[in-house]
């Protein structure tokens, strides 16, 4: 825990807290109930009024999300593209978190919080931040989510997940392997064509569909640099523009703007690879296929 000592001039404990950190009221009333903040090394109530020198004990508050704190999160509505007994499949919008990245994104809108409010007894709304989503995506990137609504279909679909990359990574030759790949998605992009751009064009047209098969080294902290795998199905050039059908054949943080932008394609609008801008980027992931456990193939477009 963080120990933190004031003059706190007698003020109850979560209206301090409150006016000091980003969270709700009802957040830290949470968190003192279940002892994540003690006061001079003890438990107390959330109505406890501060003491000059009280030292105060934070603990992790990323630790406690919850069903009471999801109650925060926007009641928004997702078109559901498919609906089945022990799944569903979602087309995400642009601007919607596929779940908070800490507590400090409870209030923004979320596809986990849009499954809290509208499918309560799903196996992935009762974890923490990360809420057993089978897959996710950037907030600027619109497409399709699958959902599992019971644990078997969950542990199901994060093995064709897992069985794809272990397809593609044990194998020199990735087309050998591509027909027992039993998920694939698809990608819209449309990005601008700089100089070095507009040579990889050049020498690809002739030799589609291209494979991009190198490190991924996105714009985040912390990430282990991996080799991804981007297929580049066929393109359209519109002027200093060009759109591409893409494939991935791994998935991985910033796969495709990264693999895109390397090569002197930067998506519009990506305000990481491209420039700065509150317009969403200019990518979608349009098409899912797929074998479910039943056997039937799935194919949604949209």
């Amino acid at each position: 825990m963080e120990k933190v000592q004031y003059l706190w001039n007698w003020d109850r404990i979560d209206s301090r807290l409150v006016s000091q950190f980003p969270y709700s009221r009802n957040f830290f009333q949470h968190i003192l109930t279940r002892g994540g903040i003690l006061v001079n090394e003890k438990k107390i109530k959330k109505s406890y009024r501060l003491k000059n020198n009280d030292i105060v004990e934070i603990d992790d508050l990323s630790r406690y999300l919850s069903p009471i704190i999801l109650d925060e999160t926007p009641d928004i509505d997702i078109p559901v593209v498919l609906e089945k007994e022990d799944y569903l499949v979602i087309n995400k919008p642009k601007w919607v978190l596929s779940h908070p990245n800490s507590v400090r994104d409870v209030s923004q809108p979320s596809v986990v919080g849009f499954l809290y409010h509208k499918y309560r007894d799903l196996p992935t709304v009762w974890n923490f931040i990360r809420a057993w989503l089978v897959h996710r995506l950037d907030k600027d990137t619109d497409w399709l989510m699958i959902i599992a609504k019971t644990e078997k279909w969950l542990a199901y679909f994060k093995n064709l997940f897992q069985q794809k990359s272990g397809l593609v990574s044990e194998c020199e030759n990735i087309e050998d392997v591509e027909k027992e790949i039993k998920f694939k998605k698809f990608y819209r992009a449309k990005s601008e064509i700089t100089a070095f751009g507009d040579a990889f064009l050049e020498k690809i047209k002739n030799n589609l569909p291209y494979y991009i098969k190198e490190n991924v080294v996105p714009k985040v902290p912390n990430y282990i640099v991996k080799m991804w795998v981007t297929k580049i199905l066929d393109f359209e050039i519109d002027w200093e523009f060009v759109d591409l059908n893409l494939e991935i054949l791994t998935g991985r943080t910033h796969q495709i703007r990264y693999h895109l932008s390397n090569h002197g394609l930067p998506i519009v609008w990506d305000y990481l690879y491209w420039n700065e801008s509150d317009v969403p980027m200019q990518l979608t992931a349009y098409k899912l296929e797929f074998v479910d456990m039943d056997g039937e193939n799935i194919c949604l477009t949209i």
